[in-house]
């Protein structure tokens, strides 16, 4: 069974897949943050960088945006300039400062880096994804049935229009003409929408904000293949339920909608979120995996553990690096790594065996809607492999470097100790009748909420309606919050009092 588990916070909303029980992905996006990714700008060039191939763009954000040459060499941009891809010898050949361009976010600002922008603009519904001047009809690579592609390939030249293209996407699989093509026309008047401010407007301005984070889920993640959808509101129900409608598809009918306060709970999902920011991770069959995040990449190392295999020493690495190849692309996804991705795989010496683990990473893979690149294997048996990168990882997320020992160890991020806060607190507002608790934590935890962070404890008291007092607890010398007291507001006053 699979289901899908909204769970809205003060300051967080996270969504959990499961399969079965287990967690296959999550995604989150903070309350006062909403993703730019897929935002559509008329911008303005500030400045050209050719020792970079790069340009600044203006498109009204705190930062400029990059644009690196590589995202102004479509075929469409360039028929546009009028210039032949052989003639361009630099950046400076297909853009001037102070010119006006349309560009989409395709990378979320990360760390020190600005946003990066493209001047390929796509537009996605649940269907199809429409490409604005382009003559081409694409189909997702995960349909595989030869008269299904056929079939779809037809319907999508049949109903382009206007030198308009489109990627036709998975959700299309065994879709009727009818239902493509009336998304396409709805795409479409968007584009003529977004054509018609670009016109009209002055750089730098937005031309088309994304999707919202339940809409976005919902078309990227919602098919016949879900079985159950926890939402904690009647609101968000009733959003789901006027998408699924406006769909009008048999296939996402019998799709289960149901308002649960408590799903995360038992789901037991917050314990599987929490253990994504472990290092090791145990393997069913006896050995583990280990994951470590640095600046430059992620380096992934196999481990046997207390796995035994076969007689033959050759034929026990390779049970062992097939068998972790399904966790270590689970654990990715789930964690967001991506860029440069080392995994240390066990020795094996066989070449015909090395090409059975590249085979399996490539099937591992397949399904991770990130574009990566399995470059292969070295002769020391590491695999290099590329993930796009288009936001922040779970661990940078979640964590942050600990400024008592200059960075070389992590603690718990401002996002992580509210949703620590918030999940203790709903939790006795479930379970009991109590007024006030007193939350025991270490003196550092303590002083940096006291000092930073007590506008949102006061949005979680005002919620739950249940006072919260911190105690500081010499014997807590991590991130851990511990419930000391709870109950009554006069008992807990009286406690405090002595």
């Amino acid at each position: 069974m699979k289901q899908v588990i909204i769970n809205n916070s003060i300051f967080f909303d996270q969504v959990a897949i499961l399969q079965d029980g287990r967690l296959q992905d999550y995604m989150n996006e903070e309350k006062d943050y909403k993703s730019v990714v897929g935002n559509i700008y008329k911008g303005k060039v500030m400045n050209i960088l050719p020792g970079m191939e790069a340009a600044f763009v203006d498109i009204g954000l705190d930062k400029n945006a990059y644009l690196f040459l590589e995202d102004l060499l479509s075929d469409k941009f360039l028929k546009e300039k009028n210039i032949k891809k052989k003639d361009v010898t630099g950046i400076s050949t297909v853009l001037k400062k102070g010119e006006e361009i349309i560009v989409q976010i395709t990378r979320e600002p990360i760390g020190e880096k600005n946003v990066a922008v493209t001047t390929d603009i796509s537009i996605s519904g649940k269907y199809i994804a429409f490409i604005p001047n382009s003559i081409e009809v694409n189909i997702s690579k995960k349909i595989k049935h030869v008269e299904e592609r056929n079939r779809l390939m037809e319907i999508g030249k049949s109903i382009m229009k206007n030198g308009n293209g489109m990627i036709i996407r998975t959700f299309s699989k065994n879709c009727s003409k009818e239902s493509i093509e009336k998304e396409y026309s709805m795409l479409s008047s968007v584009f003529a929408q977004i054509e018609k401010e670009y016109k009209y407007s002055y750089a730098p301005k937005l031309l088309y904000k994304n999707n919202s984070f339940i809409e976005r889920l919902f078309l990227d993640c919602i098919d016949s293949t879900v079985d159950e959808i926890y939402v904690k509101d009647k609101k968000t129900k009733e959003t789901f339920e006027g998408l699924i409608k406006g769909y009008n598809t048999d296939e996402m009918k019998s799709i289960a909608i149901i308002e649960s306060n408590c799903a995360f709970e038992n789901f037991n999902v917050e314990k599987q979120i929490s253990m994504l920011l472990k290092r090791k991770v145990e393997l069913e069959n006896g050995g583990s995996i280990f994951i470590d995040v640095t600046e430059a990449m992620t380096v992934i190392d196999v481990n046997s553990g207390k796995f035994i295999g076969s007689k033959s020493m050759e034929e026990t690495a390779l049970q062992l690096n097939l068998s972790a190849l399904d966790e270590i692309a689970r654990q990715i996804k789930l964690r967001n790594l991506s860029g440069i991705i080392i995994i240390d795989f066990i020795d094996v010496k066989i070449k015909d065996n090395k090409n059975l683990i590249i085979n399996k990473a490539k099937d591992a893979f397949k399904d991770d809607k990130a574009k990566i690149n399995i470059i292969g294997m070295t002769k020391l048996n590491l695999m290099e492999i590329t993930r796009k990168k288009d936001k922040e990882n779970f661990f940078n997320l979640m964590t942050k470097e600990c400024e008592h020992c200059g960075g070389s160890g992590r603690t718990g991020s401002k996002i992580f100790i509210f949703l620590k806060i918030e999940s203790i607190i709903s939790n006795i507002k479930k379970n009991t009748s109590s007024e006030a608790v007193i939350l025991n934590t270490g003196f550092l935890l303590y002083n940096k909420i006291l000092n930073n962070y007590m506008d949102i404890v006061i949005k979680i008291e005002q919620k739950y309606n249940i006072k919260i007092f911190f105690f500081p607890d010499k014997n807590i010398i991590t991130d851990d919050i511990v419930v000391g007291r709870m109950g009554k507001a006069d008992y807990i006053n009286t406690f405090l009092n002595k």
